[in-house]
C-alpha cells in the first residue's frame, strides 16, 4: 500500500500597511536635521521589514505637541479614517501628543477602527490588552513633566523680568536687527526712514487708505518686500518700541499654548529708553491721539432725527461740485449719522459724475450753512482737508450742472406714430413710456406695472425697435419672446382696440 503525503495548503498573510509619525517642536537646524533624519529612519524600517508595506511617514516641524490641529498629524488621522493604514509607528508617547487628552482620543478612535499605534521608547501597542492602561499612565506623566518645565520656565523668565532683565522679541521687528553685543539691538537705516514717515503720515492725519497709496508709490515695502497692510500701519504707530521703550510680557501663551495680548490677565513691566529710538516720544505721542481721536470719532453716535428743514436747516442746500445735482441723505449703514449722497454716481454708461458722499459729522464741523454750497472731495488729502466748498454763485462762474438724459421729447402723435396705439399681447393693456435709471426710454406693461407680474409677466421694449414700426392704421399688438436666451419682439395689427384683461379685485391685488 503506497501513501502519498498531501502537504496543507500555506495560508498568506497581507502585509501590514504601516506608516510612521515623527515631530520636533522648532524650526532650528539641529530639529531640522533630527526630522530628516527620523523619516530616513522610519522609511529603511518599514521598507525592509517583510510584514510591513510602506504607507508613509507623516510629519510636523515647529508645532507644539499640544496642538491636535497639526497639519501632518490631521493628515494621518484623516488617511487611517480612509483605511489606507493598519499600523502606524512613532517614537515615543511625547512625539504622538503632549497632553493626555489629545492621546486617548487619537488612539481610542484608532482603535476602533482597528488600527494600533506602536510607541517604540515605552514598547507599547494600543491593540494590546495592557496597551490602553500603560499608555495612559505613560501620556500622564509626560503631560505632568512638561508642565512642570513650562512652569520652571516661567518663574525663571519671571525672576529675570523682576531683575531688569527681559527677554527681548525685538530681533524679528521692522526697524531693527541684533547688535554686535549679546542682548543690544541696533536701527536697521533704510527701515527706520519708512517707519518715520508712517508716523509723519498719521501725524498730519492723512486716512490710512491714503497712506498705503503714498507709501506704494515711494517705493515702501515690508521686509519680505511686500507692499503694506493697513493693519501694519496701525501695528507700527501703535507700538511703543519705536519711540525706545519696552514693555515685558506684553503677550503670554495661556494654558492652551494659544498666544494671547495680556490685558491684565498676568504682571507687566513698561521700561522707559530702553533701546535706541526711532521716532522721538513727541512724534510718537502725537500720531496715536491721531489714532484715538479717529477711533472716538467712529464709534460716536449721533441722534437720527426725522429729515426736516428744521432739524437739518442744511437739507436743501447741498450740491454735488462736480455735477451740480442735489445731494440727498440717506441713513448710513451703522445708522449712527446720515450721508448725504449724489445720485448721478455710475450712470449714464460711466459718462457721469464720480460720486460724492458727505457724511453729517463731517458738515457739522463747517458751521452754520445759510446758502447753497457745492461739495467736492479729495482722498489724497489729509482728512480734515478732504471737502471742500464754494457758493452756488462762485460754483456756476466755471460751471454748469450736468443734464445726463436731455429733455424728453412730448409723448404725441407728432413724434410717436404709434402714439397710444401699441398693447401688450398678454393682457390687452397698452404700453406706457418710461426712462431707466441709466436713461434708456422703454415702454412697459400697464398690466404689469399697475398690478404686479401675478396679473401679467409683462413686456418691455426699448424705444429703438417700436420706431421700426411701420406707419399703418390700427392697433399694434406687441410680443416679446426669448430665443436662445436673447429677446426677440414681434407685432401682430388689429382694426379694434383689444379688450382688455380685467383687474383683480381689491383683496387679489392686496
Amino acid at each position: 500500500m503506497e501513501v502519498t503525503v498531501i502537504q496543507a495548503k500555506e495560508e498568506k498573510k497581507e502585509r501590514l500597511r504601516v506608516a510612521a509619525y515623527c515631530r520636533v517642536s522648532s524650526d532650528q537646524d539641529e530639529q531640522e536635521s533630527s526630522i530628516e533624519n527620523q523619516i530616513a529612519h522610519y522609511r529603511d524600517l518599514i521598507e525592509n521589514t517583510p510584514e510591513y508595506a510602506f504607507a508613509g511617514v507623516y510629519y510636523d516641524q515647529g508645532i507644539s505637541g499640544f496642538i491636535e490641529n497639526r497639519p501632518g498629524f490631521q493628515s494621518l488621522m484623516e488617511d487611517a479614517r480612509a483605511g489606507k493604514i493598519d499600523l502606524i509607528i512613532t517614537k515615543s508617547i511625547t512625539r504622538f501628543a503632549r497632553n493626555t487628552d489629545t492621546i486617548l482620543k487619537a488612539t481610542r478612535e484608532l482603535k476602533k477602527l482597528g488600527i494600533g499605534v506602536f510607541f517604540e521608547l515605552q514598547n507599547i501597542n494600543t491593540l494590546t490588552q495592557a496597551g490602553e492602561l500603560l499608555m495612559t499612565v505613560y501620556a500622564a506623566f509626560a503631560q505632568g513633566e512638561s508642565e512642570t518645565y513650562r512652569e520652571l520656565a516661567l518663574i525663571d523668565r519671571h525672576r529675570r523680568f523682576e531683575e531688569g532683565k527681559p527677554m527681548y522679541e525685538l530681533q524679528n521687528a521692522f526697524g531693527y536687527r541684533p547688535g554686535e553685543k549679546k542682548g543690544t539691538f541696533e536701527i536697521v537705516p533704510e527701515e527706520a526712514v519708512i517707519i518715520k514717515q508712517i508716523y509723519k503720515w498719521v501725524r498730519e492725519e492723512y486716512a490710512t487708505v491714503t497712506i498705503l497709496k503714498m507709501a506704494k508709490a515711494a517705493g515702501f515695502h515690508t521686509r519680505h518686500g511686500h507692499d503694506f497692510r493697513d493693519t501694519q500701519i496701525y501695528g507700527i504707530v501703535k507700538n511703543e518700541i519705536y519711540k525706545g521703550d519696552y514693555i515685558v510680557q506684553k503677550n503670554y501663551t495661556d494654558e492652551n499654548r494659544k498666544r494671547r495680548i495680556n490685558q491684565g490677565e498676568l504682571k507687566s513691566w513698561y521700561i522707559e529708553d530702553d533701546h535706541p529710538a526711532i521716532v522721538s516720544k513727541k512724534l510718537w505721542k502725537d500720531a496715536n491721539e491721531v489714532l484715538e481721536k479717529r477711533a472716538a470719532e467712529r464709534f460716536r453716535h449721533l441722534d437720527l432725527l426725522p429729515m426736516t428743514e428744521e432739524n437739518y436747516p442744511y437739507k436743501d442746500k447741498l450740491f454735488c461740485g462736480y455735477c451740480g445735482q442735489r445731494l440727498y441723505p440717506t441713513k448710513t449703514r451703522a445708522r449712527v449719522q446720515y450721508a448725504f449722497v449724489c445720485q448721478k454716481k455710475n450712470r449714464n454708461a460711466g459718462e457721469c459724475c464720480r460720486g460724492l458722499s458727505v457724511r453729517q459729522k463731517v458738515l457739522e464741523t463747517w458751521g452754520d450753512i445759510t446758502e447753497n454750497i457745492y461739495i467736492t472731495f479729495d482722498p489724497d488729502k489729509p482728512i480734515p482737508k478732504q471737502y471742500s466748498f464754494v457758493k452756488e454763485s462762485t460754483w456756476k462762474k466755471k460751471h454748469e450742472k450736468k443734464d445726463y438724459y436731455g429733455k424728453l421729447k412730448p409723448y404725441n402723435k407728432e413724434n410717436y406714430h404709434y402714439y397710444k396705439r401699441i398693447f401688450c399681447e398678454k393682457c390687452g393693456w397698452p404700453l406706457y413710456r418710461t426712462r431707466r435709471r441709466e436713461g434708456n426710454i422703454m415702454f412697459i406693461c400697464a398690466g404689469r406695472h399697475s398690478f404686479h407680474v401675478s396679473f401679467c409677466s409683462g413686456i418691455i421694449i426699448p424705444e429703438e425697435v417700436l420706431n421700426r414700426l411701420p406707419e399703418k392704421e390700427g392697433y399694434y399688438i406687441m410680443r416679446e419672446e426669448i430665443i436662445d436666451g436673447e429677446k426677440h419682439y414681434s407685432y401682430s395689427c388689429r382694426s379694434e382696440k383689444p379688450k382688455r384683461k380685467e383687474k383683480p379685485a381689491r383683496n387679489e391685488e392686496n
